[in-house]
């Protein structure tokens, strides 16, 4: 990161080129499913030939374009370069389509690897909830859960449906895996009990991973969905905005980041549950 303004200065040319045209960047996107005549070229975006030959020839001289036996194609730095340039774009679709998640909350749970790759959720939603509707995150979030049939997690926060919700689930086959603070573990023993507790863990369905410390992000991930929460800047969990996708991107993306915290955390066994109770008593 600390290097991103020398980076600017070797790309900028290559970034003035390539989004200065809308042409080129038609052109290329009209070739990432593989080499096309001009003819076919001309038919997919409804180009004129003059407009198509003098930015073709451009991008041929700039190395991003190949001429092979009639049809044009990318070549392997053209995509490269391409496929930067949406992630550039969509990253900042996701900072305009979303500011209020952004703005004034707390993001430093996410890793600077992913943040690299925030541009997947450019086509995801925001549930937000209202003072009309105050548990409409949560209601949404139940009925996404009840399509899940693997689910992990990673909370600082409890809700008094949570246990009810994953007993139901658990029953129903659904796996899960959870990373958990010790506050949270902790209050899920003094809801529920050592005893059931200790029965729930036994369920072959069923990991609980212990975080060291405190956690400043919530998410959810399932086969068919992703949830993502932070934070605001008071220290607060902004229980009114919910980022949700089912888009695959964004829930593979939310699955390295389940792996992060996964690393970082270890299996709640019996024995732990005893000393957090210990400590917390």
């Amino acid at each position: 990161m600390k290097h991103l303004f020398d980076l600017y200065g070797n790309v900028q040319e290559d970034l003035k080129f390539m989004v200065k045209s809308k042409i080129r960047l038609q052109i290329m996107l009209c070739l990432v499913d593989g080499p096309k005549t001009s003819k076919e070229i001309k038919n997919y975006h409804g180009l004129s030939f003059p407009a198509i030959f003098s930015n073709m020839k451009r991008l041929i001289e700039e190395d991003l374009v190949q001429k092979v036996d009639g049809t044009f194609m990318l070549s392997s730095f053209g995509r490269i370069k391409l496929y930067s340039i949406f992630n550039f774009y969509s990253a900042i679709k996701v900072s305009n389509n979303f500011p209020d998640l952004f703005l004034n909350h707390d993001i430093g749970g996410v890793p600077d690897f992913l943040m690299e790759e925030i541009g997947v959720f450019f086509d995801s939603n925001m549930v937000e909830s209202s003072r009309a509707d105050i548990y409409k995150i949560h209601n949404n979030f139940k009925i996404l859960l009840k399509d899940s049939n693997e689910i992990f997690g990673v909370s600082p926060i409890s809700h008094p449906d949570y246990m009810d919700i994953f007993q139901d689930l658990l029953r129903n086959d659904v796996k899960a895996c959870l990373v958990l603070t010790d506050d949270i573990i902790k209050k899920t023993l003094d809801t529920v009990g050592f005893e059931n507790m200790r029965v729930l863990m036994e369920n072959k369905n069923l990991k609980i991973r212990r975080y060291p410390g405190d956690l400043n992000i919530a998410f959810t991930v399932t086969n068919n969905f992703m949830s993502l929460g932070f934070f605001g800047d008071d220290g607060v969990y902004d229980q009114s905005k919910d980022l949700i996708s089912k888009k695959s991107a964004a829930i593979e993306w939310t699955k390295k980041l389940f792996d992060y915290y996964y690393q970082k955390s270890e299996e709640v066994e019996i024995d732990i549950l005893v000393q957090i109770m210990a400590s917390q008593s």
